[in-house]
């Protein structure tokens, strides 16, 4: 596509991000915007750039645009797999109020540290990766654990210990992720079972 003028490129650049808000994500690799686009990677390149040039998206990392500034739908959707957890998930909902430094999140790939951005992931076993919800909002989404799984992947995790879980489980239902962790076999499976065992005991 050839810009023949700034009012050109400005309707240009407007279709484009009603394109992008339109497929139901906010963030993007400049291969996104190739397959989205039907663009060269060049051209999609060039776009990313006015886009964040205009203020119209913001870059979060090279080759990475947002047009969303929701700090968990940034954290969902520039590393996938990854769902909201920890105490960033406690926060979303309810369980506790002190709002942490950084968004946290957990993912099957490497743990990941964007201290710029305001975002850390946290390695969980692919056999963990599960007992979260898609939330949907600003015409996009973002994965948050519910109460219980954010608990327990920070058990696993060492960030939380038995007492914290126990303290903060007044109310939460561990029956709906019971089954699955039971039926894990990884890494620190057998505390995980005793914790929750306890957990269970006390509802």
């Amino acid at each position: 596509m050839i810009f023949e003028s700034d009012n050109n490129r400005k309707l240009n650049l407007y279709k484009i991000r009603d394109i992008c808000n339109n497929s139901g994500r906010s963030v993007f690799t400049t291969s996104q915007l190739v397959n989205l686009l039907g663009v060269s990677d060049g051209m999609a390149r060039l776009y990313l750039s006015r886009l964040v040039k205009k203020g119209m998206a913001v870059r979060i990392r090279r080759g990475y645009i947002s047009f969303s500034r929701n700090d968990y739908i940034i954290a969902t959707q520039l590393l996938e797999p990854s769902y909201v957890s920890l105490d960033s998930a406690l926060l979303f909902h309810g369980i506790i109020q002190q709002v942490p430094n950084k968004v946290q999140a957990v993912t099957t790939i490497n743990s990941l540290n964007l201290s710029s951005k305001g975002i850390e992931y946290h390695k969980i076993n692919p056999g963990l990766f599960f007992g979260y919800e898609r939330i949907r909002t600003e015409n996009s989404y973002f994965l948050v654990a519910n109460p219980e799984k954010a608990l327990i992947d920070g058990f696993y995790l060492n960030i939380f210990d038995e007492e914290f879980l126990v303290e903060h489980s007044k109310g939460l239902e561990y029956a709906k992720i019971r089954e699955r962790l039971l039926k894990y076999r990884g890494i620190k499976s057998r505390r995980i079972k005793e914790v929750l065992t306890l957990l269970t005991q006390k509802q």
